[in-house]
């Protein structure tokens, strides 16, 4: 859950943001009119778009392109929480901070990224830890000071290691991209997403996407998905040394004996038995 939210903002918007989580914690963002730049101090935190499925690692970050994500907060050490800081980047601020200084913002690229991933870097970092200040001092923030920042960390992010790479993501932060069902649905076809968050990162209501499902594959989602998810237990059982309740995990389950009862439902044998009859 999120356990405190402070942010400053720009034009009744939010721009920069402190959140403290306690983990595990799955958050929900849809940026419709903006994009995004994450930067996790503590904790790992699994980022998933409509086609991918990214790991950041402590003093890692990630941009975001306009779109449907989810993003699960994963601490290791009991009762610990992670602190997230976040920069709002939004199309109509950036063309005012810039006017038009700053090339290729925006340009329309539908074949674009729809995240990137930011290797842990000692400029970022600082830049980080300017914010922690600011967030300890906030009578000391201002509106000209906030677009300093904003035009501070895109300067920064031009300075890492993958800095092609950045700049045509921050050329292509804004441009309109619809997710193809296919491709949503087989990068997380073992994910552990309702049909809601699948729906959600489709970019389509539950019962538009249950329909949409329905023309493409010729059968209903849950039965699909289920289907795929035990067909992939089937070939782990056979060829690998995973236990069940590992496999359970692997392949999107939340709950074990779930698991074995679909699994028994499918090939009439628990998924013990039927490990122990194929290796025998």
């Amino acid at each position: 859950m999120i356990v405190s939210r402070q942010h400053f903002d720009l034009g009744n918007k939010p721009v920069i943001e402190k959140l403290i989580i306690k983990a595990p914690f799955r958050l929900g963002a849809t940026f419709q009119d903006e994009a995004c730049f994450i930067y996790s101090k503590n904790g790992k935190t699994i980022f998933s778009s409509p086609t991918e499925i990214l790991e950041i690692d402590p003093t890692e970050s990630i941009l975001l392109n306009c779109r449907n994500y989810f993003a699960d907060f994963i601490q290791k050490v009991p009762a610990a929480s992670i602190e997230v800081y976040a920069v709002h980047l939004y199309p109509n601020l950036l063309k005012e901070i810039y006017k038009d200084a700053i090339p290729q913002l925006p340009k329309h690229n539908a074949a674009g990224e729809y995240v990137k991933k930011i290797a842990n870097h000692s400029i970022i970092t600082h830049f980080i830890e300017s914010l922690v200040f600011y967030f300890e001092n906030p009578d000391l923030v201002s509106s000209e000071l906030l677009i300093l920042k904003i035009k501070e960390l895109i300067l920064l992010l031009l300075q890492t290691h993958n800095s092609a790479t950045i700049a045509e993501l921050i050329a292509n932060l804004f441009s309109p991209r619809q997710a193809n069902l296919k491709d949503v649905i087989q990068n997380h076809l073992f994910s552990n997403f309702s049909l809601n968050e699948l729906a959600k990162l489709a970019g389509l209501s539950l019962s538009s996407f249950k329909r949409a499902f329905q023309n493409t594959y010729n059968d209903t989602p849950a039965n699909y998905l289920r289907n795929k998810k035990i067909e992939k237990a089937i070939d782990l059982l056979k060829q690998s040394d995973f236990s069940v309740s590992e496999i359970c995990f692997q392949i999107g389950f939340n709950d074990a004996s779930h698991f074995t009862k679909a699994f028994k439902k499918h090939t009439n044998q628990s998924p013990l038995a039927f490990r122990n009859a194929n290796r025998q």
